[in-house]
């Protein structure tokens, strides 16, 4: 048998094991044929626990907004525990001893990069002249070191335990639609839960939904909208298909009022993706253009809501204010339109048959050239042309103490701190999570007297992670989310469960540039890792055994 016959049947294999073969939905003129999917006992555990996170987690809270970090964070510690005792329970038990993994303790580089993570996380809290905040994370946001452990752990469970099923999925979809529409009550001052009615007034603006924060909320919906929109694109039945579009724009909405440009990134980000992969077919691509279309007609109906609530809205930024106000986004509605009726006539010539494959060349090259274009210009105005008046634009190409909403501030200390706290932090950093207590040691009264406030992150993931564990827990960290999205890639093909987890692994990164870890969203990410090395080893299993 050659490769190429291999790895199609092992995909064969691995779609109706996962219960996402054509063969195991529901089409217009059949009714469903359903592929029976043995799932052990552990994997039934692996699997409520990341229901217990996609239904459960994003709205859990004791007192409102007012505790909702240390909720989400006992959350989560409580609920990966519940998970580890019962698996090894399974075990002392006996229970499905005939299946159970074969392959528990074969490590993975991407298993490997993310222990010498932890690891060094771990000498660096060692290390630390700031021992305790490095380790509980009680100086900053508490990503010490006990909750990166506890994010290795969560990885390690889900990655050999979890069994990919489409529900699992539309739980995520349904629950955080209700979040999203919640935000938009909140939006226009409409509290019917009566969650950030005790919050003051002056506040109010800066928390939304059941996430808190709108920096917040922004990174959730990094997460939940992909998803969304990958099942759109993806789902082979008509009436599901539409649901998860629905969901989609309603989670697009959402985005919307979180009033983040981070979360704007991470939008731009996985649709760049979204769009390589949706040119391998012309189904997929109709799929695309549909998508975009709904997403882009419902900044309009925002639009509508606000006129029939007299414009009585919470405040909103400039992009989302020129997206949902200005008219000349009707033009880019038609031309989306348009888009997706040619995609629509290619459709229906040549369904989802494999598009040549410089068509996803030509579309990466096009997604390439354009991030180029725009990396190139930000560095061009931020380090080399740093006089010509840019006027309102300076805010976005400029990087100065002002830029981002003085995240500029905070970066360019952070790479300042980086460079001179000798040669212990920049290889292990100052200890996980203590970006806090550098910064106020040498700029506590500049940050008073500029902003009236204090710093305690960077702002920006990476680089918070590069000042707080140093070159080696920045590259082990670079080197989890390289590994996995490479690995994830190489096997996609048509497998919507490698697209998920691609596509919301890349939205969350992208908008974690701009933003922070905190345990209100950051446990998705690691989430998602283990999901991702799951249907790695899944799919690797189905190919050994096509193979003998």
């Amino acid at each position: 048998m050659s490769k190429k016959n291999k790895k199609k049947q092992a995909t064969e294999a691995f779609e109706k094991n996962s219960g996402t073969s054509e063969k195991s939905t529901r089409s217009k003129n059949s009714e469903a044929v359903k592929t029976p999917l043995r799932l052990t006992m552990h994997q039934k555990f692996a699997d409520l626990f990341v229901i217990s996170m996609f239904a459960v987690f994003p709205i859990y809270m004791t007192n409102k907004l007012f505790n909702v970090r240390d909720d989400r964070l006992h959350y989560f510690i409580a609920t990966t525990f519940v998970l580890l005792f019962f698996i090894v329970a399974t075990y002392i038990c006996g229970i499905d001893k005939d299946y159970w993994p074969k392959h528990l303790f074969k490590m993975s580089v991407s298993d490997w990069s993310f222990i010498a993570f932890v690891v060094v996380c771990l000498i660096s809290a060692c290390l630390s002249e700031y021992g305790n905040e490095a380790f509980t994370g009680s100086g900053g946001r508490d990503s010490g070191f006990w909750l990166m452990a506890m994010y290795l752990l969560c990885y390690l469970l889900i990655s050999r335990y979890f069994k990919y099923r489409e529900p699992i999925f539309t739980v995520f979809a349904v629950m955080s639609s209700v979040v999203c529409l919640i935000a938009l009550m909140h939006e226009f001052w409409i509290d019917p839960f009566r969650i950030v009615v005790d919050i003051k007034e002056s506040q109010q603006k800066d928390f939304i939904t059941t996430i808190g924060n709108i920096n917040m909320f922004s990174g959730f919906v990094c997460v939940s909208l992909p998803v969304c929109t990958a099942l759109a694109v993806q789902s082979k039945d008509k009436l599901f298909s539409a649901f998860y579009l629905f969901t989609a724009v309603v989670n697009f909405m959402g985005l919307l009022v979180a009033n983040s440009l981070s979360g704007y990134f991470g939008l731009v980000a996985f649709m760049a993706v979204l769009f390589i992969y949706c040119c391998g077919s012309a189904h997929r691509l109709f799929k695309f253009c549909l998508s975009l279309s709904a997403m882009l007609i419902s900044i309009k109906l925002l639009r509508l809501i606000s006129l029939l609530f007299h414009d009585n809205y919470k405040n909103l930024g400039d992009l989302s204010k020129f997206l949902i106000f200005d008219n000349r986004v009707f033009i880019a509605i038609g031309i989306s339109i348009m888009l997706t009726i040619g995609a629509f006539l290619l459709d229906q010539k040549f369904g989802d048959e494999h598009s040549p494959k410089w068509c996803q060349i030509a579309a990466g090259a096009f997604v390439g050239v354009a991030a180029s274009a725009v990396l190139f210009v930000f560095i061009y105005f931020s380090f080399i042309d740093k006089v010509t008046d840019l006027g309102k634009f300076s805010k976005v190409l400029r990087l100065n103490d002002q830029w981002g909403t003085h995240r500029g501030y905070a970066w360019i200390r952070g790479m300042i701190l980086f460079k001179s706290k000798g040669v212990k932090n920049i290889l292990v950093g100052s200890g996980p999570d203590t970006f806090g207590q550098l910064i106020k040691a040498d700029y506590r009264q500049d940050m008073l007297k500029r902003h009236d406030a204090v710093f305690d992150t960077a702002h920006n993931e990476f680089l918070n992670y590069l000042v707080t564990t140093g070159i080696f827990g920045f590259t082990a960290y670079v080197s989890l989310i390289g590994t996995l999205l490479w690995r994830c890639i190489r096997r996609c093909k048509n497998n919507i469960p490698f697209m998920i987890a691609i596509l919301a692994i890349v939205s969350y990164c992208s908008q974690s540039i701009f933003n922070l870890a905190t345990p209100i969203i950051t446990p998705y990410l690691f989430l998602f890792f283990g999901i991702a090395e799951a249907l790695i080893r899944s799919f690797d299993e189905e190919n050994a055994a096509a193979s003998k």
